[in-house]
């Protein structure tokens, strides 16, 4: 009964961080970004995006 509670919970999580993960996607798309950074990468100070600018 407890492994169902867990894998129950572990799916309700999961659905959660995806929601999250398409809100943040969301608010990043419509940001008017504010980049700083260094020469290898920049971070918007007002949504936390990253550009990675090197490999």
């Amino acid at each position: 009964m407890k492994e169902q509670n867990l894998t129950k919970e572990i799916k309700q999580l999961e659905i959660r961080l995806v929601l999250l993960k398409r809100q943040l996607e969301e608010i990043q798309k419509n940001c008017e970004h504010q980049f700083i950074g260094s020469p290898y990468s920049e971070t918007c100070m007002k949504c936390n995006k990253v550009n990675v600018l090197y490999y």
